[in-house]
């Protein structure tokens, strides 16, 4: 593992109390005034990301294990490694862990970015396996729902955190469809992620509209780039033998019709233990390790596939209009 430990970054005060936008090292002034784009950050942790040169950019660890950075190295060396950023290092500075990454900005000029959370569930096995029964998360159901409660559960006022989880993916669109719009920037506006309870077609199907903007070289040219990550998945030794859990894919576009698309967020990917592999589609049940990552693939190709253009573009599709792989 390539780790670099960052000790000479001059500190900003006394305090160690430092979020990841403080920490630009080992970028200077001088680099970052060279980025293409100014730094976007959509979803995630609110500080969780800092630019780090002209192209690559660093991501914090909140957790104590290394999964992503593990998922990262490995997946340099995968036939998948086409559809994920470039892997630079891990980085340890305060005694915090960053990974520094591909800015995938950089292809870009100010582009319309789209943040998917992928798959049916969005929580590790292991968050779920106790079984013991909780008023607050009954209280937070309700709270969110007065209905949802079954006559059962009302009567003894709580639920397990199974239930729980399984009724937040089902107030979007990550149950039946096995992904969700977690944010959406369009080109020159600020970023929306109040997206999360976006459920129905319909409400998809605008908000696709919305991003695709009726342009139908890019709506051409995403289907066939998420078409190649689907490809890249599926022939994956990496993909196919671990949990895809909290994975996003990163969809961009910009006014010169460029576009791509990347998998990102690999904190919660784990390796399944007993070496089977698994289809990313079929409905998952406590052990079998199904994530439906592939399931909700094949949902939003189609979604984007349906996208009526209300006007005719002469212009075709060019190989070049889509980004090279990373």
């Amino acid at each position: 593992m390539s780790k670099v430990l960052i000790e000479d970054f001059p500190p900003k005060s006394s305090s160690s109390d430092y979020t990841a936008l403080d920490l630009t090292a080992p970028a200077s002034d001088a680099i970052l005034k060279n980025r293409k784009n100014t730094w976007i950050q959509l979803a995630g942790h609110p500080g969780g990301f800092a630019p780090a040169g002209p192209n690559t950019i660093w991501k914090k660890r909140y957790t104590k294990d290394n999964n992503e950075t593990q998922a990262y190295e490995t997946l340099m060396e995968d036939t998948a490694r086409d559809i994920v950023p470039m892997f630079y290092r891990e980085v340890e500075y305060n005694t915090e862990y960053f990974i520094e990454i591909e800015d995938l900005l950089q292809h870009f000029t100010d582009p319309s970015i789209m943040d998917v959370k992928m798959g049916t569930r969005t929580f590790l096995e292991s968050e779920v396996s106790n079984t013991t029964l909780r008023k607050d998360l009954y209280d937070k159901m309700v709270a969110l729902d007065s209905t949802a409660p079954t006559a059962e559960e009302q009567q003894r006022q709580s639920i397990t955190k199974l239930r729980y989880m399984q009724f937040r993916e089902r107030e979007s669109s990550t149950a039946e469809f096995g992904f969700r719009i977690e944010a959406l920037r369009m080109s020159g506006e600020t970023p929306s992620s109040n997206l999360k309870r976006v459920k129905s077609k319909e409400q998809i199907h605008g908000i696709l509209s919305k991003f695709i903007n009726n342009r139908r070289i890019v709506q051409q040219s995403l289907v066939h780039r998420l078409k190649e990550v689907r490809q890249h998945i599926e022939d994956s030794a990496f993909f196919m033998t671990h949990e895809l859990i909290g994975c996003s894919i990163l969809v961009m576009h910009d006014k010169f019709e460029k576009c791509g698309v990347w998998i990102i967020d690999f904190s919660k990917t784990n390796l399944i233990e007993d070496g089977c592999e698994i289809t990313h589609r079929l409905p998952w049940h406590l052990g079998n390790h199904e994530d439906g990552f592939l399931f909700g693939l094949d949902n939003l190709m189609q979604f984007f596939s349906d996208i009526e253009i209300k006007e005719e573009l002469t212009n075709t599709m060019k190989p070049s209009q889509t980004i090279p792989d990373s």
